[in-house]
């Protein structure tokens, strides 16, 4: 059943073929199951039934071999100010085990044993009348988990290009109510975001 053939010779009781043994990237031995599927000739034997028995062998990792997985960190090229930003982590193997990565904005990233991609998403920077467009780059810091040989992070980071919304601010004048005759009228100038706070 691993698409292999043998072919047994006319007066012949065995016969054999050879395959290359898999390579996986992750830690441990692995075990490969063969089986019969299904046999064709031998139309001289009265009864040709084919064994039912898979065999099993034992692949070992070679040291000094590791196979090498790597992991890359992706997010929004822009969202506005105040928006939120997800982060996306893509293995290049499919994850052993759960893989756990930290970033150096505090979050952390869960990808699935069996999986390929975990996200997280973060609130982008809040509105600031006084920012322009910026730019913010997040990290992979840390790695565990996911049973691979040997694990790397990819690229730089992700960087993401927080743009700057049009905040209105308004110059509001305001005076004493009532003043005495020979009194002081005190006008006081304030700036006031569009919910009217200072």
């Amino acid at each position: 059943d691993n698409g292999q053939t043998i072919t047994i010779g006319v007066n012949q009781s065995s016969g054999t073929v050879t395959t290359v043994a898999p390579n996986d990237v992750y830690k441990g031995d692995q075990t490969v199951t063969t089986a019969i599927k299904g046999v064709t000739g031998g139309e001289h034997f009265e009864n040709l039934v084919p064994g039912t028995t898979p065999v099993n062998t034992t692949v070992t990792d070679t040291p000094g071999t590791a196979d090498t997985t790597t992991v890359t960190l992706t997010a929004p090229s822009a969202v506005n100010e105040g928006g939120q930003i997800t982060y996306t982590a893509t293995l290049s193997n499919k994850a052993g085990t759960d893989v756990t990565l930290k970033l150096d904005n505090g979050s952390t990233i869960t990808i699935k044993a069996g999986d390929t991609v975990g996200t997280v998403t973060v609130p982008a920077p809040s509105d600031d009348v006084f920012i322009d467009k910026s730019t913010q780059t997040v990290k992979i810091t840390d790695t565990a988990g996911g049973n691979f040989e040997k694990l790397e992070v990819a690229g730089n980071g992700a960087t993401t290009t927080i743009n700057d919304t049009i905040d209105k601010v308004d110059v509001v004048l305001t005076a004493t109510t009532t003043v005495g005759e020979g009194g002081n009228i005190v006008y006081t100038a304030s700036l006031v975001d569009k919910n009217g706070a200072p």
